[in-house]
């Protein structure tokens, strides 16, 4: 078996927001110079011939929004889990995945929105490029500095006002994709839905583990002093005992199932794990079930070993890639796109409402090879983040198979 399967770099098409916007007149003529750009590239990418993906740049504000939250992701990973419980429960958001598994490669904090199909944010930001959803978020054009500690005080204003902007985005993208197929499903399927799932995600760094392990160590520690007789607690254990729940392979592979996530199924471990080296990854590989997904590009920071430390600096990945992974066929992709750029993705319900016209990929979200070590000094890793709208059409499913989303 082959060491490693190769990715052909993929930069995907971008439709600047400065041409997308032409599609908010429903008296847009369809021979209008933008329009017929955007509904080209619409037909071109998320056709049967394209990736199923399209990149959407230069939408004013979002930037900043996206600097301002997608940081706060690694904050609440690290959080101890009852400080975690009260702040998500007191900003209106929830997860989906088990944040209280150690060695979790990936937290996700998830907040249902509601929207009116109307899209007053885009109209808003369009015409004066300074609008703000909330008067409870400080401008975002401030710097960092002048945000300050305010971010995490606003999470849930943040993850609002950066999601509906993304379900607006999607909605334009659905009513070009109407324009292709020739009817008018799509954009009337996520209106008449009028939810959209956002989850804030934040991929870990084997630093963020390590972070994570001692903390809930120390801590079990101090509570058995307390709770339990001296012989019993954490100080008599034999040197290098873990809680079960801290236990991980000593090579620090996960388990890869060929067929999913059966159990039964043969695995690949150790040896193999290495040979196939894209089977390491942050999520596994899936088609999403919506109509669309859109992403935020990855944020990647420059983190320090302290969870509560400043030292979050955005950089960008040697590769250039956002470790976006897509399987087209026989044939690998690793998606590029520009870092402030939106990305949106086909989904299997919009594959089978466009009657196959539109095509939903295979994608997976590989580990940054640079993240499989330290960085420079030991106290320096790299994290991933990335915002996701899941905009669904629940009860269309194309296989039994669990789906990802």
């Amino acid at each position: 078996m082959a060491a490693a399967a190769t990715a052909t770099a993929l930069d995907i098409a971008e439709i600047p927001f400065s041409d997308l916007v032409v599609l908010l007149s429903p008296d847009t003529l369809a021979d209008d110079g933008r329009c017929r750009r955007v509904v080209d590239t619409v037909a071109t990418e998320l056709g049967r011939g394209g990736s199923g993906l399209l990149a959407i740049a230069g939408v004013p504000r979002v930037g900043a929004l996206r600097r301002r939250l997608l940081p706060l992701a690694r904050r609440l990973a690290l959080m101890d889990h009852p400080t975690r419980s009260q702040l998500l429960k007191k900003h209106g958001l929830g997860s989906d995945v088990p944040l209280k598994k150690l060695d979790r490669s990936v937290s996700s904090f998830a907040q249902l929105l509601r929207h009116s199909g109307e899209l007053t944010l885009l109209e808003s930001v369009n015409n004066n490029n300074g609008f703000n959803y909330s008067d409870k978020i400080q401008d975002c054009n401030q710097s960092d500095e002048a945000n300050g500690d305010d971010d995490m005080e606003n999470l849930g204003d943040l993850v609002e006002e950066l999601g509906l902007y993304m379900m607006e985005l999607g909605i334009l993208v659905a009513r070009a994709c109407d324009i292709v197929i020739g009817k008018g499903q799509l954009e009337q399927s996520i209106t008449d839905f009028g939810t959209a799932k956002a989850r804030l995600i934040h991929y870990h760094s084997e630093l963020d583990n390590s972070i994570i392990r001692d903390k809930s160590t120390k801590r079990k520690c101090l509570v058995n002093n307390v709770a339990v007789k001296p012989y019993q607690s954490c100080s008599g254990r034999r040197a290098g005992s873990l809680c079960l729940c801290c236990i991980k392979s000593e090579d620090g592979t996960t388990v890869v199932s060929i067929k999913g996530n059966d159990s039964k199924d043969a695995s690949i471990q150790g040896q193999a794990a290495a040979e196939i080296s894209l089977l390491n990854l942050w999520q596994e590989w899936h088609y999403d079930y919506g109509i669309f997904t859109v992403l935020t590009a990855p944020l990647f920071l420059s983190a320090s070993e302290d969870e509560n430390s400043l030292v979050n600096l955005e950089c960008h990945p040697p590769d250039g890639h956002t470790h976006l992974q897509l399987c087209n066929g026989r044939k690998l992709f690793s998606v590029r796109c520009s870092p402030e750029s939106f990305i949106v993705q086909v989904g299997e319900a919009a594959d089978i409402l466009s009657q196959g016209k539109l095509k939903s990929t295979l994608h997976a979200m590989k580990v940054n090879p640079f993240l499989a070590r330290r960085l420079q000094p030991s106290v320096m890793d790299q994290q991933g983040l990335v915002m996701k709208m899941h905009l669904c059409k629940e009860f269309i499913r194309k296989s039994p198979l669990c789906r990802q989303g």
